[in-house]
């Protein structure tokens, strides 16, 4: 719905562009989203005159707007271009924010990788110096105390005790390869290494390049020895072991000078530094001060090659005794690199990382800040041009608003035109309901001038009847919980009728969204309503017509003196009437013809079918008892089905519909069941204990194939056994948890109820009882129908009656019936015909929790003792008062004139129930000379 012209704000409507533009423009660097554009003004309540009266009328803007000098829409593009590029020097100056930072962070990055790296040799270094002074501290040691032992301190030592020591020592230090020790002269006097005794080897071999004279201990170089007797060759061969010795002097008694030789195991130094930075990219290099390598973790390296040329050797040392570098390595390519002197002994320790796996890190890390400020750039990129399109849309949009406030200008004048001209009622409503105005149109319908129309209460001219729903609906409509209301009601005309209307409304709302009226359309729905009325007066007689067919045509109420069977049957139509029918066919003595079938659909249609299906069923087997081949015995129902089908074949195939259907014959004399099944829902022949014989079908639904001739099948039915037939409505309900009722549910229901109920009726009401209390949901047609085979004796009759008091005549009649028969004087005869009225008349009257449209059970038998009365009928347990004799006529006992009656007219009175079946037994014994 379009708002009036007046719930806008004067600044924004056509031709009044002032400071309302600017706003919308927006100032140069200001967000498009501040701008106010229509809803400047939105803050301020629409202006409009009392109760919304001036929704065709002007309203005053405010003078500083109005005094405000329009801006040229020029000049507004000139500031949206001032923006656009304002937007554009943000955008490249973020971006190269962003390349800075991300440079500053590459830079800072790169030096922290390679202070890091540096820190971590460096402490590598510091570790495998350690580790490298404990072990010569410890072979030291070992030497000190030795050359303190008396063994060596003697003139004459024992050599072999000093053997044993040094064995000792030797298997006590993993890092020693032999120990030994040698006079003055190099002479080996006594090893670790046997095989060493004796040899003479030069002295100065073990003596470091400069040193003159020796000091009490000292480092010796490096050796390419395996042991120490390999000294005394002439020519040393390369074993590709090395050694380091540690040589210590020892002054004997006799002035004599020995000289204790250990030999340190170079490869146990390799293996010890390289355990110390397993996993880790490093590289140990031990050298002594002169850059020669003592042992290294380096492949290309070998011990005894010297290193002098990395940058410790030649910028640092002797200066510094530690620090770390990046420059080239020891495989000639950068590395970074930390060394450590040992402050005790002639050891550098050099500790190496390639500098390219550094790099690499710092590589990844960099192209991940890359990517993201990549990313950043390609964002703000978007943003920018997004930001751009928006502005470029806003102008286009300011255009759009001048156009558009043109069109509502134009819009009004065609809706004030459409209102005063308008062929129905129209009518506006303000919030606290009064009328703010009519049209002619409604005048008219209603009999009032436009003057009396605003001076009415709205609520005064709806029925009262209406009036509650009416002012809940147009509450709930402007509260907003409604979007539009369609309600059909009665006006109150001038003259006092009352004319049906239907009422269209809407809600027109202020520029704020609250809601300012209420606009409706008022139609004169009389005729239509009254020709809806005619219709469904029609339908009504098309189902009352359609029910009578199907009480009288369809489902008959079964004769109840076939002698030995007990028949009954029930029906529920899921639409008024259905296309259930069930038909049954007398043979005399010899039994019954029962027919019961569906059609395929529900309403009149089907129920039309179903009445020309029982008419053709009765008319083919006429024609078939009069044909001469039929003259001496009845014809079979295959014969019967098969001439059924090809009658109705054709039409039913033309009419695309089917028959679903079961002809069943039982023979009470021979005790036969013989039966042809087509596509209907399967009899069963059930009994109390519990056995169940289903009676399957032979053949598909009538009008589903054109079939020539049919099969029928037979079996013996028993005196105790009740054959059960339905309809597939019952086994197609619905249980409240949306699963199907079933087959194997409906028979466990039959077999039970089938334990204490005796008659047919109770039966099937009481089982559409308990289907009930389980909260099925029929969604088809429900027909069913119980035959119970009796003994057929003469002497006993049943009787269906319906629970109304007209259906005392049929009690009168069978009770005077079967006393005369039992012998009775004419005087028991009445009284006891009276009682049995009285026991009918009470059931009907006061009998509690039956259903409405169950049936009672008549039952009369005559035994050699007595005449006995049953009545049988569904309900509630009935606790009967024991009457008094009476003083006068008019002085009724507590159990009521009936129970008197009953008492006296009776030899007994019984009120059994059980689990929901009544039976009111009256009993009158027989004289002797009757029996």
């Amino acid at each position: 719905m379009r708002v009036p012209n007046s719930l806008i704000p004067r600044r924004d409507r056509p031709g009044q562009h002032g400071a309302a533009d600017e706003a919308a423009i927006g100032a140069p660097g200001e967000p498009a989203a501040q701008a106010g554009g229509v809803g400047a003004s939105a803050g301020k309540p629409p202006r409009s005159a009392p109760g919304g009266a001036a929704a065709w009328e002007g309203s005053t803007g405010d003078s500083g707007e109005e005094g405000a000098a329009p801006v040229s829409w020029e000049a507004s593009a000139r500031m949206l271009r001032a923006r656009r590029r304002q937007l554009r020097t943000a955008v490249v100056m973020l971006c190269l924010l962003v390349a800075g930072v991300t440079l500053g962070l590459a830079a800072y990055e790169r030096a922290e990788f390679r202070h890091t790296a540096m820190t971590q040799a460096e402490l590598y270094a510091r570790v495998i110096e350690s580790h490298a002074s404990r072990t010569l501290t410890g072979v030291s040691g070992t030497l000190r105390l030795m050359s303190q032992s008396p063994l060596l301190r003697v003139a004459e030592p024992d050599m072999r005790a000093v053997a044993q020591v040094l064995g000792d020592q030797l298997s006590a230090q993993a890092s020693l390869r032999s120990l030994a020790v040698l006079d003055g002269s190099g002479r080996v006097l006594v090893s670790s290494t046997p095989t060493d005794v004796g040899r003479r080897i030069d002295p100065a071999r073990l003596l470091r390049r400069g040193m003159a004279n020796p000091p009490r201990e000292w480092l010796g170089p490096l050796l390419q020895v395996r042991d120490l007797g390999d000294l005394a060759m002439t020519h040393v061969p390369t074993l590709g072991a090395v050694a380091l010795p540690l040589v210590r002097r020892v002054t004997r008694e006799d002035g004599q000078e020995l000289w204790l030789v250990a030999l340190l195991n170079g490869d146990y130094f390799a293996t010890q530094h390289d355990l110390a930075v397993a996993d880790t990219p490093m590289r140990p290099l031990v050298t002594d001060l002169q850059g020669q390598l003592i042992s290294t973790g380096a492949a290309e390296l070998r011990p005894g090659q010297s290193v002098s040329q990395l940058p410790p050797f030649k910028l640092y040392l002797p200066q510094r005794e530690h620090g770390s570098y990046i420059a080239d390595g020891s495989d000639g390519a950068t590395a970074v690199g930390a060394f450590r002197t040992s402050r005790q002994w002639p050891l550098v320790v050099l500790v190496e990382q390639p500098y390219a796996q550094l790099r690499q890190g710092w590589l990844e890390r960099t192209m991940l800040f890359g990517a993201v400020a990549t990313s950043m750039c390609l964002l703000l990129a978007v943003l920018g041009m997004v930001a751009d399109r928006g502005m470029r849309r806003e102008r286009q949009t300011q255009r759009q608003l001048l156009a558009a406030h043109d069109e509502i200008a134009r819009n009004q004048e065609r809706f004030r035109a459409t209102f005063e001209q308008a062929a129905v009622g129209m009518l506006e409503r303000s919030t606290d309901g009064r009328l703010l105005r009519v049209n002619s149109a409604l005048c008219s319908l209603l009999g009032y001038t436009e003057a009396e129309m605003l001076a009415l209460d709205p609520e005064a001219l709806v029925h009262p009847d209406d009036c509650a729903s009416s002012l809940l609906n147009v509450r709930r409509l402007f509260a907003g919980e409604l979007s539009s209301l369609t309600q059909e009601k009665r006006y109150r005309r001038k003259d006092g009728r009352y004319v049906w209307v239907r009422l269209n409304a809407s809600i027109a709302r202020a520029a704020d969204g609250r809601p300012a009226f209420m606009l409706g359309i008022v139609e004169d729905v009389s005729a239509r309503r009254l020709a809806l009325k005619e219709l469904e007066r029609a339908r009504q007689r098309e189902l009352r017509i359609g029910a009578r067919i199907q009480q009288t045509l369809l489902v008959q109420p079964p004769d109840q003196r076939v002698p030995g069977l007990w028949l009954s049957t029930f029906n529920q139509a899921s639409q008024g009437i259905d296309g259930d029918f069930v038909e049954f066919l007398p043979l005399g003595d010899r039994g019954i013809d029962i027919v019961v079938g569906d059609v395929m659909g529900k309403g009149v249609s089907a129920a039309l079918i179903g009445a020309a299906t029982k008419m053709q069923i009765s008319r083919c087997l006429a024609e078939l008892m009069a044909s001469p081949d039929h003259r001496d015995e009845l014809p079979t129902p295959a014969q019967i089905v098969g001439a059924v089908s090809r009658a109705l074949t054709p039409n039913l195939q033309q009419l695309e519909a089917f028959v679903t259907l079961c002809h069943l014959r039982i023979d009470s004399r021979a005790g036969k069941l013989t039966w042809v099944g087509c596509g209907h829902e399967e009899p069963m022949l059930l009994t109390a204990k519990g056995s169940i014989k289903v009676l399957a079908n032979q053949h598909p639904p009538l009008g589903v194939l054109d079939e020539d001739s049919f099969q029928q099948d037979t079996m013996d039915i028993a005196s105790d056994e009740a054959l059960f037939m339905c309809s597939d409505g019952a086994v197609d309900a619905l249980l409240p948890d949306g699963s199907r009722m079933g087959r194997e549910q409906i028979t466990a229901l039959v077999t039970e109820l089938l334990q204490y109920i005796h008659t047919p009726a109770a039966l099937l009401h009481k089982l559409r009882q308990r289907l009930q209390e389980l909260g099925a949901i029929f969604k088809d047609d429900l027909t069913m129908a119980l035959a119970m085979r009796t003994l057929g004796d003469p002497l006993r009759s049943r009787r269906e009656l319906p629970a109304r008091l007209e259906a005392i005549y049929d009690v009168r009649g069978l009770v005077e019936y079967r006393a005369r028969q039992a012998g009775l004087a004419d005087d028991e005869v009445a009284l006891f015909v009276v009682a049995c009225v009285e026991a009918f008349t009470n059931v009907v009257r006061h009998g509690r929790g039956r259903p409405g449209d169950s049936p009672i059970e008549l039952l009369v038998s005559i035994t050699d003792e007595a005449l006995v009365v049953e009545l049988v009928h569904l309900g509630e347990a009935f606790d009967a008062p024991v009457p008094t004799a009476l003083a006068e006529f008019d002085d009724y006992p507590e159990g009521g004139f009936g129970m008197f009656i009953m008492h006296s007219a009776t030899d007994k009175v019984e009120h059994l129930h059980d689990r929901g079946i009544n039976t009111v037994r009256l009993t009158h014994r027989r004289a002797l000379s009757h029996v």
